[in-house]
């Protein structure tokens, strides 16, 4: 007993650092996708950041800390292209490829982000799954910029109510984030991504089947009416159209067959989707994002690529939804599969063939809060 009380007394000498977990895309504890943030993580290296990641053992952990960049849009480029030279030196020939299809998304990121030259950076953000650090995502940034304005971070709308827009760093650079208030909290976070682009197609038949085999389908399951392509707002992602939401439910997932044949096409992950839903109404499509080789077996909600699938559906022209003043607002299903019911607010701006902005929102839960203890 001596020796625990020495080893408590330890323990809590160890700087700790604070974390908020919250539920993201759902106003319901235990439904949508966990998040974990770190709201004050200046002090943490990146090894650190790494290893509580893994401990988090979330699809992603949010670091929280002081802006490096203006929102002036050429110096947001030099300090992507730093930041991206630096980690390329540390991943795999596959990731390489990834990370130049982020890197291919931060110039047009930037644009956007040349009309706020004179609008303030509030914070920087450090995303990682359990496996690596992430350039740009969209449940993260959602779910922090919710806990990071009940901190009180966020300048409040007048009398409480409203919408206030924020500029935040991610690895992709400078981007706008929306907040909603109602009465003073955080409602609804609406975040904008990058350029649409389309990278990459899979036109062969056989490379068909065997993604259509690595999600435990046949090529006949396929939504033959739509592409598989790779697809991008900032991360990319592999879009594979199922025929039916009951095909598409029942997938039997080969992780080292899917892992492989994604990342070889440069996504960061394979979204499944059948335009089927499970409600009526806004929903256009249900999908189901399977990340094997970032060791997430199936994410709950995925904003980085219900984002890039809203813009594929408008480039694609089968969103179902009439435009209103030019954008198109509809919901993305996800994670009811996983007992994790997510509903992705869209709104995409354009019309079919050319996709110009893709805003992804939704609230946020928050379901427990503690603290880190880093020792060196």
């Amino acid at each position: 007993m001596f020796r625990n009380q020495i080893f408590l007394r330890k323990v809590f000498t160890v700087p700790g650092y604070r974390f908020v977990q919250l539920d993201v895309f759902t106003n319901q504890p235990f439904a949508g996708n966990p998040l974990a943030v770190f709201p004050e993580a200046e002090g943490l290296n990146d090894e650190q950041m790494m290893k509580i990641a893994r401990e988090m053992n979330l699809s992603e952990t949010v670091f929280v800390l002081k802006p490096e960049q203006t929102a002036d849009s050429k110096q947001s480029t030099g300090n992507s292209k730093q930041r991206s030279a630096a980690s390329e030196q540390q991943i795999t020939n596959s990731e390489e490829q990834r990370a130049e299809n982020e890197k291919q998304t931060a110039q047009a990121a930037n644009q956007q982000s040349s009309t706020s030259n004179q609008q303030s950076v509030l914070r920087r953000l450090r995303i990682f799954t359990p496996a690596r650090e992430i350039a740009f995502a969209g449940h993260p940034i959602v779910g922090t910029w919710n806990a990071l304005a009940r901190e009180g971070i966020v300048p409040l709308p007048e009398g409480g109510n409203g919408w206030t827009r924020i500029y935040h760093e991610v690895g992709i650079g400078v981007l706008p984030v929306d907040i909603e208030f109602k009465d003073g909290a955080p409602v609804q976070v609406v975040m904008t991504q990058g350029k649409f682009e389309i990278l990459a197609e899979i036109e062969d038949g056989n490379e068909q089947a065997e993604i259509a085999r690595a999600l435990g389908r046949d090529r006949d399951d396929l939504d033959e009416n739509l592409p598989i392509q790779v697809i991008s707002t900032g991360l990319s992602s592999l879009a594979v159209p199922i025929r039916s939401l009951a095909d598409l439910g029942t997938c039997r997932v080969n992780s080292s067959l899917l892992g492989e044949l994604y990342t070889q096409c440069g996504a960061t992950g394979c979204y499944a989707f059948s335009r089927e839903t499970i409600e009526i109404g806004a929903a256009r499509a249900h999908a189901r994002l399977f990340a094997p080789a970032d060791n997430i077996a199936e994410d709950p909600a995925t904003g980085s690529a219900s984002g890039a699938l809203g813009a594929y559906l408008v480039h694609h022209g089968v969103s179902g939804i009439e435009p209103i003043d030019g954008r198109y607002k509809f919901v993305i299903e996800q994670g009811d599969f996983m007992h994790r019911p997510s509903r992705i607010n869209l709104d995409v701006g354009g019309k079919p063939g050319a996709v110009e902005e893709v805003r992804v929102g939704g609230p946020s839960v928050v379901v427990a809060r503690g603290e880190v203890y880093v020792s060196d």
